[in-house]
């Protein structure tokens, strides 16, 4: 796990589109679905140190090409709380899991409070919640207690969980399915798979060894997962037991596993999945590139020395612009942004360890 500054002034930002279901008998001609053509901002999820109950959130202005200050203090005058691990946009409300402080924070889309749900197991224990997705008017999050617990958006209560395995961490759903990665501490080599129906977990299917933070599903309608092995080029192992980073592909209709390539972060932009490769033991290794899904055919995206500590990648879904941070240990993270073909455009100052960058389109 990875180990803020005055008042921002008031800003717009643009709610998502509604949608309403209607009787056929009607008549009524349903509304023309929008369909987002520019990106307005940003939302910047910085987990901060550990136990420096220093996780923020700050907002990108994108036109300006600024960054705010902790746009959460400035909103409730207090501190997000401890390792701020996931964020999530969904409707009218940002949902964020804040591990250390053992919560899950609702707010508007100015970072204002709305709701905090504290969690805790039968024994009155704290539990660290992990990471996100959201379907159909649920937002189903991971925890420390081995579970996957769906949120209403609507009652903003939770109204149930499953058990799925040991350290679940990053999840999402494909095929009315949730693909969740079973990290067991660093043990695990399973991704479990939970029925979103009946809400109970149907199966595992077995991965690479450590599937951790990346687990998505890609525009081409496959999950990509990538597994963090167990430190390759660790000195103290003989390389015939080395287990590499691995990005693997899961067919949803089949469940089948399908290696692919190295990889340690991913980010999907069409039919390219842009990926970079960071063996902790192995820098000479160490590269950005871009994985064509249809050809199956690699391309060199940028220099990955110029990030040699990076810790997210995350796509503007309208330009397709790359945004990487660098998040040296100890030290604020520079967001490095770049356009689709590796061209640099702009480094910007964040918070400390940035997590997640999730845009806001209109």
């Amino acid at each position: 796990m990875k180990k803020n500054w005055y008042k921002m002034t008031l800003m717009t930002v643009a709610l998502g589109a509604f949608t309403a279901c209607s009787d056929d008998d009607n008549n009524i001609p349903e509304p023309p679905v929008t369909i987002p053509t520019e990106t307005v901002g940003a939302y910047i999820l910085n987990t901060g140190n550990w136990g420096g109950n220093d996780a923020s959130i700050q907002y990108m202005d994108i036109e300006k090409g600024t960054v705010s200050a902790d746009l959460y203090a400035s909103a409730n005058g207090e501190a997000l709380g401890d390792l701020g691990q996931d964020l999530c946009l969904y409707g009218s409300k940002l949902y964020t899991t804040v591990s250390g402080s053992s919560k899950v924070v609702i707010m508007d889309k100015n970072c204002k409070i709305i709701k905090n749900i504290p969690l805790t197991n039968s024994e009155n224990q704290p539990v660290s919640p992990r990471y996100m997705t959201a379907v159909d008017g649920n937002v189903y999050f991971t925890a420390y207690d081995g579970t996957v617990s769906r949120l209403d958006t609507l009652s903003m209560n939770i109204t149930g969980s499953v058990e799925v395995g040991d350290h679940p961490e990053a999840l999402t759903n494909a095929n009315g399915k949730l693909y969740i990665n079973i990290s067991g501490y660093g043990s695990g080599k399973n991704v479990a798979v939970v029925d979103l129906k009946t809400f109970t977990k149907i199966k595992d299917i077995e991965v690479v060894l450590n599937p951790y933070t990346q687990c998505i599903t890609a525009d081409d309608g496959y999950v990509y997962v990538v597994s963090n092995g167990n430190y390759a080029g660790d000195p103290k192992k003989p390389e015939s037991e080395w287990i590499y980073q691995t990005m693997q592909r899961i067919d949803p209709q089949t469940d089948e596993v399908k290696n692919i390539c190295p990889a340690t972060y991913i980010a999907n932009s069409g039919d390219k999945m842009y990926l970079l490769y960071a063996e902790f033991y192995l820098p000479n290794t160490h590269k950005a590139a871009i994985y064509d899904l249809k050809t199956g055919k690699e391309s060199s995206f940028i220099d990955i020395a110029s990030i040699p500590s990076p810790s997210s990648m995350d796509i503007d879904p309208i330009t397709g612009d790359v945004y990487i941070s660098n998040a040296p240990y100890g030290s604020t993270s520079d967001l490095m942004i770049y356009d689709k073909d590796g061209n640099f455009k702009k480094k910007l100052s964040a918070g400390y360890a940035t997590a997640k960058v999730v845009f806001v389109t209109k």
